[in-house]
């Protein structure tokens, strides 16, 4: 079986967390470079990775303001997939973890089913965001 090919970017989303647990997690395999960036419930955090830069955004209650978006703007994480990623901080962090169920496509017909990727202590599953 064909592994999946690298993302450009990752995102996760992260149920009941905060911005200092997130940081302990990504220093567990990104260097970050300097204290956060904060507007607002935006917090912008410069990290390095095998001499790759990499921009990543925290947005505090994102979605359903229970869920913290962090958004890798870089194709040069230490995950190939968002789901790579969400396995990663769901083991850190022990909190729900979900993430896009394939990765962006700009020619995907906009009315697709939005299928995510939901981990938790009961384990992985597909879904509709409101399962």
């Amino acid at each position: 079986m064909q592994n999946p090919p690298r993302y450009p970017d990752i995102e996760i989303y992260i149920l009941d967390t905060n911005l200092p647990d997130i940081c302990e997690w990504l220093k567990k395999h990104l260097t970050i470079k300097g204290a956060p960036l904060v507007e607002g419930n935006t917090h912008k955090i410069h990290t390095n990775y095998n001499g790759a830069d990499i921009p990543v955004i925290v947005v505090e209650k994102a979605s359903g303001k229970r869920f913290t978006s962090v958004w890798f703007d870089s194709s040069s994480t230490p995950w190939e997939t968002d789901l790579d990623c969400a396995r990663s901080a769901f083991s850190a962090l022990n909190k729900e973890v979900r993430c896009s169920a394939s990765g962006w496509i700009e020619e995907e017909e906009e009315d697709a089913p939005d299928l995510w990727w939901k981990i938790n202590q009961h384990g992985e599953k597909q879904c509709n965001w409101k399962d």
